[in-house]
This record gives structure tokens, sequence and C-alpha cells, in this order.
């Protein structure tokens, strides 16, 4: 049976980066949902309001989300 006491055992998160495009955006708030920690980049990236993101993928211990451009709504 697996010794569960072993103080050498540590549990970490890793940290997360928002891509978009080739600029990555740290995360502002890491206790936000993936969603709400990007809302709080909408007033310097005014498109990020209604951005679709994608992801985590894992790259070298961190989790990047991708952020992708709402699909443009065209009438006819």
């Amino acid at each position: 049976m697996p010794d569960f006491t072993d103080p050498t055992v540590q549990i970490a998160a890793l940290p997360r980066v928002f891509r978009l495009g080739s600029v990555r955006l740290t995360d502002p708030d890491p206790t936000l949902p993936p969603e709400a920690a990007l809302r709080l980049y909408a007033p310097n990236y005014p498109h990020l309001a209604t951005a679709i993101l994608s992801g985590p993928l894992e790259e070298n211990g961190t989790l990047v989300w991708t952020v992708e451009k709402p699909l443009v709504k065209t009438k006819g």
C-alpha cells in the first residue's frame, strides 16, 4: 500500500498563459476560471470580450490556452 504521508510529495498548479497569435498574456488571476481571467484583459484588448478559448495544452510546464477570434456573422 502506498505511503500517503511521505512529506516529499508535492502538488503544484501549473501556471497559465493565454496565447493570442504571437502574443502571450500571463494569467492575471490564477484563482479565476480561464474565461474570467481572460476577460480582465478586455479593456486593453476589446476583442477578448467575445473571444473563444481552446485548450489547454501543456508546454514546458505551462498550461497554454489558445485565444480564438469569434466567427464573423454576416447576413445573407
